[in-house]
């Protein structure tokens, strides 16, 4: 993922709004480009302490953006490897299958 794109899909991020892969490529980007990683955090600052303008509550802004990068990042690997698994699971219980019929009309 590029700067371009990655800036384009800051707002998709932040509302939880994107697949596990271009997740996976969106905080991988985003951790090794400072620039990026600066929009974001500019992105989140202003709409998370907008909303909370008017609680009397202290926050702590920079803790939850690391926080939901790295639960968000850990949640999409989840993800493409829960597919990847299942994917591989059907191939092999059809295989199976494949065989066991074969076997059974072969006589």
């Amino acid at each position: 993922m590029n700067c371009y794109e990655c800036k384009k899909r800051i707002k998709d991020f932040l509302n939880d709004s994107m697949n596990s892969k271009t997740c996976i490529e969106f905080v991988e980007h985003v951790k090794s480009c400072s620039e990026c990683m600066e929009e974001l955090s500019i992105e989140f600052l202003v709409n998370e302490g907008l909303k909370r303008l008017d609680t009397a509550t202290s926050f702590d802004l920079e803790r939850e953006l690391d926080d939901k990068i790295n639960q968000t990042y850990s949640k999409a690997r989840f993800y493409k490897n829960f597919a990847f698994i299942s994917s591989f699971a059907i191939f092999i219980v059809a295989f199976l299958l494949g065989l066991f019929l074969s076997t059974l009309f072969s006589y």
